[in-house]
């Protein structure tokens, strides 16, 4: 019995003996984890081990910058979108006159017009109206990359007061057009200016009409009605900029800034989406003409008419224009064109600029409660 309890103890002590060495090696560990992470977390990252023991001058180490972009997915995605965006960024000026003084030839912010992106790597480009104003193009100068262009051309696409500019250059890079429809309400978008300042806003309605008054329900065939209406964090010097989604396509102009309003405006592309092909090819604008001032009934509230579909003719169709030629009239309600439904969804402006001039239109139209169709042959939209 002494045997085995003495052998009993002896296992009871090697037991213990081994636990402790167990939980000491987990101790080590665990708290050279706690070290790492939490004590010196940056030891691995930022140190280059470099102690020479074969010599007797120790080297200091050296502290290594490691470069991260640290954001969430969305700061990622605005990121790429400006990436992508800002090598076809112009800024427009008016032109400075010579000087024996470098200093006066210095363009600064505040001289700044307004933006632009390149269209096209042989010098086509982008802008609005509103940022020409009544300028010659012998007044202005475009400035790329601190060099400077004289303006050769200038189209303006009356319906949208988009402008095309044309300078004297090559292998340019170019903006990436997106697809204005796939604008939604609430979805984030990046605007930036050529002095390299981003703003990252909110789309508040993609498909925006100013209705302040009554006779702002009376629309033309000739003049788009809809704009982007976007969160006003923008200051004047992003008139002409390009409004972007986050893969960085231009989905938009700047064509309006309203502090005092509150009032943000973007030309969606795809209004001047199908004059581009004009323009670069035959340098003029070419648009279909109608000539009807109408109401959409589909999006007028109240009154007799009162409808989910259809454009009421509010006024004699313009004197020699291809409404009067076709014999529409006051009150005539065009319900479809080429059987596409006048609808919330697509208006009579925007139906008609899907055609060229010359195309034969077959409009259904209801006068006096009865249905009957109407043939219209487009004209060109007078300058």
């Amino acid at each position: 019995m002494k045997f085995l309890s003495k052998k009993g103890e002896k296992r009871l002590i090697s037991e213990v003996v081994i636990l402790s060495v167990i939980f000491g090696l987990a101790a080590g560990i665990v708290g050279q984890i706690i070290t790492d992470v939490y004590i010196d977390p940056f030891s691995q990252d930022y140190f280059y081990q470099n102690i020479n023991t074969n010599q007797s001058i120790i080297e200091i180490p050296e502290l290594r910058r490691v470069k991260r972009f640290l954001g969430i997915e969305q700061d990622f995605e605005v990121n790429k979108s400006v990436k992508q965006a800002l090598p076809n960024l112009i800024g427009i000026y008016l032109k400075k006159p010579p000087s024996q003084d470098i200093l006066n030839q210095i363009y600064l912010s505040q001289d700044l017009l307004g933006n632009g992106f390149i269209l096209t790597s042989d010098g086509w480009l982008v802008t609005h109206q509103l940022v020409i104003g009544n300028q010659n193009p012998e007044q202005l100068v475009v400035i790329y990359q601190n060099k400077q262009y004289s303006i050769d051309q200038l189209i303006e696409d009356s319906m949208t007061g988009t402008v095309f500019l044309k300078v004297s250059a090559s292998n340019l890079p170019v903006a990436i057009l997106g697809d204005s429809d796939e604008n939604n309400s609430g979805q984030l978008a990046v605007s930036l200016n050529s002095l390299g300042v981003v703003v990252v806003t909110n789309i508040e309605s993609p498909n925006y009409q100013q209705r302040s008054k009554s006779s702002d329900f009376v629309l033309s065939s000739e003049q788009y009605f809809e704009s982007i209406l976007i969160e006003n964090n923008l200051s004047e010097s992003y008139l002409g900029s390009p409004l972007l989604n986050l893969v960085g396509e231009v989905t938009g102009v700047i064509k309006e800034i309203d502090s005092a309003g509150g009032v943000a405006l973007a030309v969606p592309i795809n209004q001047f989406r199908p004059v581009i092909l004009n323009v670069l090819r035959d340098s003029l604008v070419k648009r279909p003409y109608l000539g009807v001032d109408y109401i959409d009934l589909a999006r007028a509230v109240g009154g007799e008419q009162a409808s989910n579909q259809g454009a009421l003719i509010y006024r004699p169709p313009l004197r020699n224009s291809p409404a009067a030629d076709a014999g529409l009239q006051v009150d005539d309600i065009i319900v479809s064109i080429e059987g596409q439904i006048l609808d919330m969804e697509n208006n009579l402006t925007e139906i008609i600029q899907q055609y060229q001039p010359g195309d034969e239109l077959n409009l259904e139209i209801i006068r006096d409660s009865k249905r009957i169709d109407k043939k219209v042959v487009l004209s060109l939209l007078p300058e």
